[in-house]
């Protein structure tokens, strides 16, 4: 389906139906993308899908974001949540996770077309050689000694690499290790090692997050942070107490590290069934004031809900589809050409 996509991308650049959407007149929304990590897919030793794009594809991205819409800052979307209203279209950056390459690739690039990016961290992570699951999953999948991969927990699944594919069997795996019912993870990460024939990354072989150093500085250089909780752990997975300790000791460390107030929180994974009502509450309680999705759609002010604010994910479209699907999405002020 995305071969198909990206040709048509293609052919309405030659055709130029995109330049006609480009021309027409626009919704007042707002348009907010999310990213994860900036780079070469191709050379990590962990999970490839957390690649969103190149360095050159981000670079194109913001120039082209910044030429034809508002860009947004972090304030100004909390004074739309207050009431205020939107003049013409509006685009904010965000960036999930806190990865290395968000003080190294992505920070330069904003910086240097003066783009406010919004940085949402885990904090557990941050300065730390640790890794999250989704990259401890793939690490282990690509080291695999075995072609065929099968599991017993939370139900009975095999996965043929030689068949499949690596990337496609890791995506498969993760999606198990996301579904409600796994519970025990820790069971899970030891049964994909024995059936792997590998073992997991030593807590100490790369650090992958940036350092709160490197985030003071991305902070004077203009970029603003908020929580992603402390572990990343899904939020609506969790019981009470639990919720309210990722989302408050995040906070906290995140106060004091940058010296400032923190009033926005990603949800991890950001799906429909990722929070619920009661984490809203959670989040209200700890002193926040908005708090980002992950499923799609674009945001009007007058129907814009605090605590759930939409984002659209970038998935290494090219350039053709990145102008496609955002002046469509902008022009129809519904409608997305989903990657």
């Amino acid at each position: 389906m995305s071969g198909r996509r990206e040709f048509a991308a293609r052919m309405c650049t030659r055709m130029g139906i995109t330049r006609l959407l480009e021309a027409m007149p626009r919704q007042r929304v707002l348009t907010i993308l999310n990213y994860h990590r900036v780079g070469n897919a191709d050379e990590t030793s962990y999970d490839p899908g957390t690649f969103s794009c190149t360095a050159e594809q981000f670079d194109l991205q913001v120039d082209y974001l910044k030429r034809r819409y508002q860009i947004a800052t972090l304030e100004q979307v909390l004074e739309i949540c207050d009431g205020a209203s939107l003049s013409e279209p509006t685009v904010l950056i965000t960036l999930d996770d806190g990865y290395i390459d968000s003080y190294r690739i992505a920070f330069p690039i904003l910086h240097r077309h003066a783009v406010q990016g919004v940085f949402f961290l885990p904090t557990a992570f941050v300065g730390t050689g640790r890794l999250p699951w989704w990259d401890v999953i793939a690490y282990i999948v690509k080291r695999s000694r075995k072609m065929r991969i099968c599991l017993d927990y939370p139900e009975p699944m095999w996965f043929d690499l030689g068949l499949h594919g690596m990337d496609k069997c890791i995506m498969r795996i993760l999606e198990m290790y996301k579904q409600p019912s796994m519970q025990d993870h820790n069971r899970f990460i030891d049964e994909l090692e024995n059936a792997c024939d590998s073992v997991r990354p030593l807590s100490d072989a790369e650090r992958c997050f940036l350092s709160w150093d490197e985030a003071r500085q991305m902070q004077q250089g203009g970029m603003r942070f908020g929580s992603h909780t402390h572990t990343h752990g899904v939020l609506g997975k969790m019981p009470a107490e639990r919720q309210r300790e990722e989302v408050s000791v995040s906070r906290e460390i995140l106060q004091h590290e940058l010296r400032g107030s923190i009033d926005t929180l990603a949800y991890p994974v950001g799906r429909r069934n990722s929070f619920a009502s009661s984490t809203i509450e959670m989040l209200r309680r700890a002193g926040y004031r908005a708090a980002f999705s992950f499923y799609g759609g674009l945001n009007r002010p007058e129907t814009m809900q605090p605590f759930d604010i939409c984002r659209w994910g970038i998935t290494g479209q090219s350039q053709p589809h990145f102008r496609l699907q955002t002046s469509l999405g902008i022009f129809t002020g519904s409608r997305w050409f989903y990657p």
